[in-house]
Formats: C-alpha cells, sequence, structure tokens
C-alpha cells in the first residue's frame, strides 16, 4: 500500500476544481502524438483529455487511485507505477505534471530521476509541462510557538453531506521538506459526522531556479515559466509556477 491510498476514496471529494484543465487541454491540442501525464490520482486531468479524444496514458503510483480513476474513464491507459522508474511502451508528445505530483519527490535525486524518465518517454522535441504550487517567504516561515491547527477547506457534497479538512504543519528550510498531518472529517446530509481520519505526507518545495537547473540537467530546454493558467508571468506574488520545457 502507499501512503496515497488511505485518500483515494476522498480525492474526488476534495478536488473539484477543473480551472487547470483549459490549459493542458490548449497544449494537447497543439503537440502531436499521444499524451502521459505522470502523478495522475484519479484522472481529474487525464480523463478530460481523453474525453476531448486526446491518446492519454496516465501512470499513477496508487493502485486504489488508478482503481477510481478506471471507473472514470476506460479510454484511458492506466499504469500503476512509480513516476521516477516505470516504462512503457512508445513516446509521447506531450508529458503533463500538474498540481503539485513533483513536490511528492522528496529528494533532488528522486526529481531528477523522473525528469530523465519523463525525457526518454518524449519524442524528440516533445514537451514537458510541469505545475506546481509557489510559495512565498511568509507562507514557509515558522509560526511563533510552533505549528497551529489550520481549517483548509470545507466542501459541500452531491449529497448533501460536507467534507472538513484540517492541517497542521512544519516547514525545514535546510532540506525544504514541508512535513503536514492532514485531518479529515466527513458528515452526512443531516450534520451528523460519518468519518474521521488523519493522514501524514510530505512534500518538497522547489523554486523556480532550482527548477530550472534541474531540467537542464536532465536534457531538456526551457520554453517559458508561467506564473498561471492564462500564461501570465512568473512573479513573487504569483500562486503557481508552470514551466514548459522541451526535451
Amino acid at each position: 500500500m502507499t501512503e496515497y491510498d488511505p485518500l483515494a476514496d476522498l480525492y474526488d471529494l476534495e478536488y473539484v476544481h477543473d480551472h487547470d484543465v483549459p490549459f493542458w487541454l490548449a497544449l494537447a491540442g497543439r503537440e502531436n502524438g499521444p499524451v502521459v501525464e505522470w502523478g495522475a490520482g484519479t484522472g481529474r486531468i487525464a480523463v478530460p483529455l481523453a474525453t476531448a479524444g486526446h491518446d492519454v496514458t496516465a501512470v499513477e503510483l496508487s493502485g486504489r487511485m488508478v482503481e477510481r480513476g478506471r471507473k472514470k474513464e476506460e479510454d484511458v491507459r492506466w499504469v500503476v507505477g512509480d513516476m521516477q522508474t516505470a516504462k512503457l511502451d512508445r513516446r509521447h508528445g506531450l508529458a503533463v505534471c500538474g498540481f503539485n505530483s513533483f513536490l511528492c519527490l522528496l529528494t533532488p535525486e528522486d526529481a531528477l530521476a523522473f525528469l530523465r524518465n519523463a525525457r526518454e518517454h518524449l519524442e524528440p522535441g516533445g514537451l514537458l509541462g510541469l505545475e506546481v504550487s509557489a510559495f512565498s517567504p511568509e507562507e514557509l516561515a515558522e509560526e511563533p510557538g510552533g505549528p497551529s491547527l489550520h481549517h483548509d477547506l470545507s466542501r459541500d457534497l452531491p449529497d448533501g453531506g460536507r467534507l472538513d479538512r484540517f492541517s497542521l504543519s512544519r516547514y525545514n528550510a535546510i532540506t525544504r521538506l514541508m512535513e503536514m498531518r492532514l485531518f479529515y472529517e466527513l458528515y452526512n446530509a443531516s450534520g451528523a459526522q460519518k468519518s474521521s481520519q488523519a493522514h501524514d505526507l510530505a512534500i518538497r518545495i522547489i523554486d523556480r531556479d532550482e527548477l530550472l537547473s534541474m531540467l537542464r540537467l536532465a536534457g531538456f530546454g526551457v520554453e517559458a515559466v508561467y506564473g498561471g493558467f492564462d500564461a501570465e508571468p512568473f512573479t513573487p506574488e504569483s500562486d503557481h509556477l508552470i514551466v514548459l520545457a522541451k526535451a
């Protein structure tokens, strides 16, 4: 069991946004050849790409995430595998690594291993699109007195219920690791609590300069750097860091 298996049943309840999907659809329409998504979860991005007629492979480490994805869209070629080492049977015109999947690689060596593997699975001149959250120094600063509990979201569910998520997080500026404990509370339509669970998760924060250096080390040429899904310039105030890189 991977660390993301316990979150599979909550993933589609927690992540309902699709504001980034038109960006990836536009790239898929621009590039030739099939598309691969690395770290696909349950297919929040891969499924709309396939529905739009693209030939999509989705690579995901969590078998339970893949099970849910297959129920949503059988036309996606689902692969249970580690994005550092998974070997596919063809090359692709576009590779997508969005929604912080890249931050789940917890060492520079792991990140480089993925980038080199991704490049091997692209056609010459193929495009890698990579998107991560951009954190301000204030967001990463240690809170006085230690971490405090934050109410991250409250999500109204189709059945009338509600999902709440709380979190505690601590950032290590030396390792760049942000360690989090996530608390999920699920309520039914009458307001009674159905379930609660806690989950430990870690991500490695990366800034623009380190990411661009890693891409070049892996043999990519950087085509563009954006601060959002409208292709706006990246600035210190940007919430997203999006890089397009050519193999």
